[in-house]
């Protein structure tokens, strides 16, 4: 998932790992609005009260006081009571059709949006990625295999797979017993007998895959549709994805082709996050080559390879609902497609906007302000 902080994330840091599969298709998806301020654009209209807090989803939000967690509204009103210990619900539990993950003991069930238990709590799974419902089923472990279940807590798709991904574009990636990766549909059945290193998931129609150490992308019958020739690849998104060969970032269209080679008068560029986002992409200008290394100025790509936002920022996330929050000096702050404040850098931290309401850190404490 892609963070939604602005926490620098280089892309190819992130993208497929051979031999690992991400629980992939949770990002929200946002669409474009205008930069234009409203009367309330920054206000904090959800005092700074929680020790925690999660962003919005299906309209409630995870927030912690003290050692319990509950959910809130868009109020901040608790709604669902600080009953959950530390860990039972951590900060990235987000209600999804209705539903949300919590951990009674070492197992996940879940509940519904009045706080009741409507799936017991009797699955497996990883103590930091709570188990998600994505187009209406739910990739959970059971005695140690995966399979999916229903909102009703039902398996529909036994488990028999060593890890499973959330269903993206009706297609799910999951592991074979011999380690192998593969996609299958809303039956179970495999979609076709192709295998892969690592599989990532769909988006615009397409999946980034792994083939003896190369990345190329499949369609949704399991056909490549882009040769496995990069050493890195990341999903598609505004019709473009980040690959890599060698050293050299690049962006690559449908066909394959690299439209977008990214180069400024020798300087070392990063790509940040999981692609472009409402026709902009955050870049790192300068810097070192080494992830580890000391870090460059943050700033704004275009779908053509122009700087569109100078970089000036210490860290930057993508475009959500129209802006994009950045830091100067250690204080966060939301800015709009001309790169200007809209949201002044006062916060300890911030996050992108979701259903309309940002998380942001006032000394100690977790806040919402307005979009």
């Amino acid at each position: 998932m892609q963070r939604s902080s602005t926490h620098v994330i280089r892309c190819f840091g992130l993208l497929l790992l051979s031999g690992a599969i991400s629980a992939f298709g949770h990002a929200a998806e946002t669409s474009p609005a205008d930069s234009v301020r409203s009367e309330n654009t920054g206000h904090v209209v959800i005092a700074p009260a929680f020790d925690a807090a999660g962003d919005f989803s299906d309209g409630l939000a995870a927030a912690r006081i003290g050692g319990k967690w509950g959910f809130i509204n868009k109020s901040g009103t608790m709604v669902i009571r600080p009953r959950f210990v530390q860990g039972d619900v951590p900060f990235n539990s987000k209600f999804s059709e209705g539903l949300a993950a919590v951990r009674i003991g070492d197992k996940w069930g879940f509940i519904d949006r009045t706080g009741k238990i409507v799936i017991s709590p009797r699955f497996a799974g990883d103590d930091y990625r709570p188990p998600i419902f994505a187009e209406g089923l739910c990739a959970i472990r059971e005695d140690y295999k995966y399979g999916y279940i229903d909102t009703s807590g039902k398996f529909v798709i036994a488990p028999r797979f060593g890890k499973a991904s959330n269903f993206s574009e009706g297609v799910a990636a999951v592991q074979d017993a011999d380690g192998k990766r593969a996609y299958i549909d809303r039956k179970g059945d495999y979609i076709s007998a192709r295998r892969f290193s690592s599989a990532g998931p769909f988006h615009e129609g397409l999946a980034a895959v792994e083939i003896d150490g190369y990345y190329g992308y499949i369609d949704r019958s399991g056909n490549m549709a882009i040769a496995p020739r990069f050493d890195m690849a990341s999903r598609f998104s505004d019709g473009l994805a980040a690959v890599r060969v060698g050293e050299k970032p690049g962006y690559i269209d449908k066909t394959g082709k690299i439209v977008l080679k990214p180069q400024f008068d020798g300087e070392v560029l990063h790509l940040v996050g999981e692609g472009f986002s409402e026709g902009l992409v955050a870049v790192e200008l300068g810097g070192s080559t080494k992830f580890a290394g000391p870090l460059g100025k943050f700033g704004f790509m275009d779908k053509s390879g122009s700087i569109a936002i100078k970089p000036s920022f210490n860290s930057a996330s993508n475009f959500s609902d129209g802006l994009a929050n950045v830091s100067v000096a250690g204080k966060y702050g939301f800015i709009d497609k001309a790169g200007k404040f809209v949201v002044a850098p006062r916060f300890s931290d911030a996050y992108s906007f979701s259903e309309g309401l940002a998380r942001v850190r006032i000394g100690r404490k977790y806040g919402f302000i307005a979009r």
